[in-house]
């Protein structure tokens, strides 16, 4: 287990030499906010996921709550399987072909959803049962729209991938906790190992001095996490070969993209380009909600005025 972070001189001087030695200082962005607007009755946006030029989040509304999924900043209200108010649709993520991953999940009692998609022109697909009685949790989708996620058989926790060719047939694989699932169909799981049936499962590099790793993100097909040295956890991302990109300041890496950026993921929310910390957007995302950088090198999230909450996309000039 992973204890309280304490900052400690000797921790603090062994990460500074695992900064990069080309780094430079960040020049201060000129942030600009562009409005993800929400559909009429909709309001309080909750950012669940990203995926290339699509955002999904999570609305309220009467009598349940709703499901937009953003293209280029224009909203689409998304229906979901329900047949009645008793049942809503919960986004978890959005791949890059548009493709939502969600759950149904019941408006009272334990949030125990039955996982489905949702394609571009709106058709539902729930996502099969391993076998009968297991439970299936869906996680993350891919560009292609594979889903991984995972399921309990004879105690032990199994990968899962549905594959977007049949959503009705799931492929139970070896033992894990997954982060994500790449566009070459490589699940990366929390420890850091990144595996694919019939591929030599392959582990991140741990940062010189580091004990354990953790992985807390997978968007852009590039893994943020933390590294565990010493007493401490630092934020740290990886390249797409697995070894270290960067390792930064104490915190929780939660998204990253392949050109750098960092976002730490709360409850109190960061900034890293290139390794060095980078001011946020003021109103920026809101600390304790989910927030992710893209492959275009923006800021994804919610802000809040004094009564509501909105979604936006932060460009950094």
């Amino acid at each position: 287990m992973i204890r309280s972070a304490r900052v400690m001189v000797g921790s603090i001087a062994l990460v500074g030499l695992l900064f990069p030695a080309t780094a430079q200082a960040q020049a201060a962005c000129v942030w600009q906010r562009a409005e993800l607007p929400v559909p009429a009755g909709h309001g309080n946006p909750a950012v669940k996921g990203v995926g290339g030029a699509y955002t999904v989040a999570l609305t309220r509304a009467t009598p349940t709550p709703g499901i937009v999924r953003w293209h280029n900043g224009q909203p689409a209200l998304l229906g979901s399987p329900a047949q009645d108010a008793t049942f809503y649709g919960a986004p978890r993520d959005v791949s890059a072909n548009g493709t939502v991953l969600a759950d149904l999940v019941p408006t009272a009692g334990p949030p125990v959803g039955e996982p489905y998609v949702t394609l571009l022109d709106g058709t539902h697909k729930p996502l099969g049962t391993p076998s009968p009685g297991q439970q299936k949790v869906a996680v993350a989708i891919n560009a292609g729209g594979d889903v991984v996620g995972y399921t309990s058989v004879d105690g032990v926790q199994r990968l899962v991938v549905w594959h977007a060719s049949d959503y009705s047939k799931p492929q139970v694989l070896g033992a894990g906790d997954p982060a994500g699932i790449d566009d070459a169909g490589f699940i990366l799981a929390k420890p850091g190992i990144r595996y694919k049936q019939g591929e030599i499962a392959k582990p991140l590099k741990k940062p010189a001095g580091a004990t354990q790793i953790q992985v807390h993100g997978y968007d852009n097909n590039t893994a943020a996490g933390l590294a565990v040295i010493g007493d401490s956890f630092y934020a740290t991302v990886w390249n797409a070969d697995g070894t270290v990109r960067h390792v930064m300041s104490t915190g929780k890496a939660q998204s990253a993209n392949s050109q750098g950026t960092v976002l730490n993921g709360g409850p109190i929310h960061k900034l890293w380009r290139a390794g060095q910390e980078a001011d946020l957007p003021v109103p920026g995302p809101a600390n304790y909600t989910q927030a992710f950088v893209t492959e275009r090198d923006t800021v994804v999230g919610n802000y809040r005025d004094d009564v509501d909450g909105y979604a936006a996309e932060w460009t950094c000039g």
